[in-house]
This record gives structure tokens, C-alpha cells and sequence, in this order.
């Protein structure tokens, strides 16, 4: 948790009654809760270089663009001083401070099937479809307000270097993915971390948070990594029936009804869910144990198996 001094700071350029703060958690960033207004909003404290700014505010910029495009994110809160980013320094370190309202929703629950089934599926990838659809037309407020670039190796643990196998097919997939062209149609900001822990369901509509890793990579790349992350969750239903098919089929169809994609960009996407499987394995290794699960995982990289039982037909990824 932060200190009293620095909740004093945030309460002041926020303008709102400390009393109403709330501790949530404490991962990479340390996260409030607070009221004003009538209204529910969250607090970020980032401990990171002051050369950081720049990109928070882009961060923020993006997402009041979005939020006030009718994308269900959170609207970010400006400070006294119409600031969408603070910044202040305590014991030599610096910290970069933001606040946006709280959306409305629920976690999708696996376990029941109202909230994990096509209709989920399909509003999850329109709703992406309509956030690379806008962000074709966002421009920042100049040009030191960017976020990062895709460079091959983001969100991939250096600790995947010790299983050489592993690290020569991760190598040689970002050399196939950096040769990919970029264009207006195909690249752009993106999310880069969309899966159903990111959002929450409210009736009809999905509400997405957490664009802390966003960055400008491919409309592809976002869709490989919430695809995954879907797969890798739950595939099949209290019956044993697998309904892999559905997921990709609906979230395509969904996501394809907002941002039409060339079937060269579609044919991309497993490329991007093996990266992520490898970014996935990356996370876990022991450096000094290799047991049964990871030989498994290991031999399901070099066998290009996305998941033990899990057939992915070519045939989806097709207009």
C-alpha cells in the first residue's frame, strides 16, 4: 500500500474525500477504489521512471477516446488541473498516478452456461472488432504521447532461453511475425491482453479494463491472445462436449460484423495463439526442475499442438 502522503496527493488533484478510499490490490500496480460524486472510480498508483509518463498518458488518451466513442471502458477522470496523468516522488522513487470511473458488470462464469456460451463469444469479438474498427481514426495529442511498439519478445520471460527448444521455435515465430506488413487496415493500438479476466458482463454488453499493456501491434496478435486465453480457460461443458469450434467460430463472427479482416490476416491468427502458448509456457518454467506437465507443454510446442485433445480446424479462420 502507499503511504498517507501520496493518498493525500492523489485525494487533492482528484478532488475527492480521502474517507472513501478503498485498498483493492497490489500486483504491478497498487489499486484504490474511491467515490465522488455519486460515482465509482479507481485509483492507479504506478511506481515507474518519470520517462514513463508520456506513455500512461497516451494510455489514457486512447481510453477517453474510446470511452467516449461508446466503447465500455472506464472514462478517465482529469484532475483539477484537466490532467489525465499526475506524477510526484517519494523517497527518491516516482509515481505516476491515474483515476477512471469503475464499469459495470460481472465476471463470465465458465460453470454456467448464460454466461459462457455464443452469444459471450460474439459480443467479445465485436466488441474488439469496434475498438480496432475506432482506433484506425485515434491520433495522439503529439507525437511524444505514444504507447510501445510490438518488438517480438513482449510478455515472453527471458527464462525461456534455458529450454533451447522451445526458444529456437519462439525465434524463429517473431521472425515470421516482424516481416508482416503493417498498415492502417491490419495494425494499430491494440489491447494486447483481452481475455475474460479483462472484462466484465453487464446484460448484453461486455465492459473491458485493464489496457495496461496495450500497445501498436497487429488487429491479428489481439485476436490470437483472447482466443487462447479462451481455449486454455475451458473447452468443454459439464457433458464432455467440446465447443472449441464455437468459441472461435462466434468470436470471428462477431468480430468480423464490426472490423472486416482479409483472409491473409485470418490465416494469421494460429501463428499468434502458438506465440502466446510460448509466452504462456515461458511464465512457469522451473530453472531447476522440468516435470511431467512442462515435457508435456514442451513436447505440444514442438508438435505445433496448441492443447492436449484440442483439434483447431484451419477452415475457421476463413471469411
Amino acid at each position: 500500500m502507499v503511504s498517507n502522503s501520496l493518498l493525500e496527493f492523489a485525494a487533492n488533484h482528484y478532488e475527492f474525500d480521502q474517507s472513501t478510499l478503498e485498498f483493492e490490490s497490489n500486483s504491478t500496480n497498487q489499486i484504490y477504489f474511491f467515490q465522488k460524486d455519486g460515482k465509482d472510480y479507481i485509483l492507479r498508483f504506478s511506481n515507474r521512471p518519470v520517462e514513463k509518463i508520456n506513455e500512461t498518458k497516451a494510455e489514457m488518451e486512447w481510453l477517453y477516446y474510446l470511452a467516449k466513442n461508446n466503447i465500455g471502458v472506464g472514462l478517465p477522470l482529469k484532475s483539477k488541473n484537466d490532467e489525465l496523468v499526475v506524477s510526484t516522488q517519494e523517497n527518491n522513487e516516482n509515481y505516476i498516478i491515474t483515476s477512471f470511473e469503475t464499469v459495470n458488470g460481472k465476471f463470465v462464469d465458465k460453470n454456467n452456461p448464460d454466461k459462457w456460451n455464443d452469444k459471450i463469444f460474439y459480443n467479445w469479438g465485436k466488441l474488439m472488432g469496434d475498438i480496432h474498427h475506432l482506433t484506425k481514426d485515434f491520433e495522439p495529442s503529439n507525437d511524444d504521447v505514444v504507447r510501445s511498439i510490438f518488438n517480438g519478445r513482449f510478455a515472453l520471460e527471458d527464462s525461456v532461453k534455458i529450454r533451447l527448444s522451445v526458444n529456437k521455435i519462439a525465434e524463429d515465430l517473431i521472425k515470421e511475425i516482424m516481416a508482416l506488413p503493417k498498415d492502417k487496415d491490419s495494425y494499430g493500438l491494440i489491447h494486447n491482453d483481452m481475455h475474460q479476466g479483462n472484462f466484465l458482463i453487464d446484460g448484453d454488453k461486455i465492459n473491458v479494463f485493464d489496457f495496461d499493456d496495450s500497445l501498436y501491434g497487429w488487429f491479428v496478435m489481439d485476436i490470437g491472445i483472447a482466443l487462447y486465453h479462451a481455449l486454455w480457460w475451458d473447452r468443454k461443458d459439464d457433458a464432455g462436449n467440446n465447443f472449441t469450434d464455437r468459441i472461435i467460430k462466434n468470436f470471428l463472427k462477431g468480430y468480423l460484423s464490426a472490423n472486416p479482416l482479409s483472409d491473409f490476416w485470418l490465416a494469421k491468427i494460429p501463428m499468434f495463439m502458438k506465440y502466446r502458448q510460448i509466452c504462456a509456457f515461458s511464465w512457469f518454467i522451473d530453472p531447476e526442475n522440468i516435470d511431467e506437465n512442462e515435457k508435456e507443454e514442451i513436447s505440444n510446442i514442438e508438435n505445433d499442438i496448441l492443447f492436449k485433445d484440442c483439434e483447431i480446424k484451419t477452415s475457421l479462420f476463413k471469411n
